[in-house]
């Protein structure tokens, strides 16, 4: 890796480290707002949008997707995963240890499995044919049913697990979803935000013009799947840890990335054995880190007093690291 290869590396991790500042924020503003309930959506997105402390770690992590749409386009995928990767074991550690979360045996061998995953998944790319707006804006705009195709799961299961979690009962329904459910439902959604995003530059770098970018299906289906994940991300930190909903929202965004692209742009697998092995076992170690994982939060690592006094010692932690 040549010394121009180094600087964007950095900047990669510069930006996703961004992206985990940003999760920090988040959390703090979910901890001052009121029970935030999936089905009202709206009641979510107005005391999101008037959070101080939220907008600010909006613009950050707007900031770090910027950062990372620059370094991630001159990386190969093969560098930009394992960094990616990196990043998101800094934040587990930080959130057990600053943070007081405790994960089980049980969770850290699905965290394990999750990075090892990514790790996979980006060693599987190899060389790529360029894509032009012929692959994408045309093609979509020929088949519209594709985009619906690869919307309609990510929606579905977001707004299940949006619903499921305000579901009240007794018993065993009366426990608590663990962040896996919720890191499912908005990492389908934040996958497909990234897909979008993708189109975009694919758009504008094949035709350089702002309008066909505007008149393409792209920036309404980043601004719609990004509105639903960060709702969706929002419920979650008031109610799991973020250690687990970081993790599983990360690694399932970038799962369906993969698979939303090979729809959408029409990507293929890689085709030589040894890409195609690495690529199909990370999508295996995905799927058992998620089976692995608890369905539900164990007593004690969600109860109100609990969590109460680890948001004011939280609080203090978050902010000294991001100071």
């Amino acid at each position: 890796m040549g010394r121009h290869d180094l600087g964007y590396a950095a900047l990669a991790l510069l930006a996703t480290t961004a992206y985990y500042i940003a999760f920090l924020f988040f959390r703090m503003a979910a901890r001052r707002m009121p029970p935030l309930r999936g089905s009202r959506p709206f009641h979510v997105a107005w005391h999101m949008l008037t959070s101080p402390i939220w907008l600010t770690g909006g613009l950050i992590l707007f900031l770090g997707l910027a950062y990372e749409v620059v370094a991630f386009a001159a990386l190969p995928l093969a560098v930009a995963q394992p960094i990616f990767a990196l990043s998101l074991v800094l934040l587990v550690i930080y959130s057990v240890l600053f943070l007081d979360e405790r994960l089980s045996p049980r969770e850290w061998t699905s965290v394990a499995l999750f990075v090892l995953a990514t790790v996979l998944i980006g060693l599987s790319a190899g060389s790529e044919r360029e894509l032009t707006a012929d692959d994408t804006l045309l093609g979509t705009l020929a088949a519209p049913w594709r985009m619906l195709a690869v919307m309609a799961p990510a929606v579905i299961v977001s707004a299940l697990v949006w619903l499921l979690g305000d579901r009240r009962g007794s018993g065993r329904h009366a426990r608590k979803l663990a962040g896996v459910a919720y890191g499912i439902g908005a990492g389908a959604c934040a996958g497909l935000a990234e897909a979008g995003i993708r189109g975009i530059s694919i758009v504008y770098e094949d035709t350089g013009s702002v309008r066909a970018v505007l008149e393409s299906p792209y920036p309404l289906l980043t601004v719609g799947m990004a509105a639903i994940a960060l709702g969706g991300l929002q419920v979650a930190l008031q109610r799991c840890r973020l250690a687990i909903v970081a993790t599983v929202l990360t690694v399932i965004g970038r799962t369906y990335l993969i698979m939303s692209s090979t729809v959408l742009f029409g990507e293929a697998w890689p085709e030589e054995t040894l890409p195609f092995g690495l690529r199909a076992g990370g999508f295996t170690l995905a799927l058992v880190a998620l089976v692995t994982f608890p369905r539900y939060e164990r007593p004690g690592t969600t109860d109100v007093k609990v969590a109460a006094e680890q948001a004011r010692r939280g609080d203090r932690a978050d902010l000294r690291a991001i100071t």
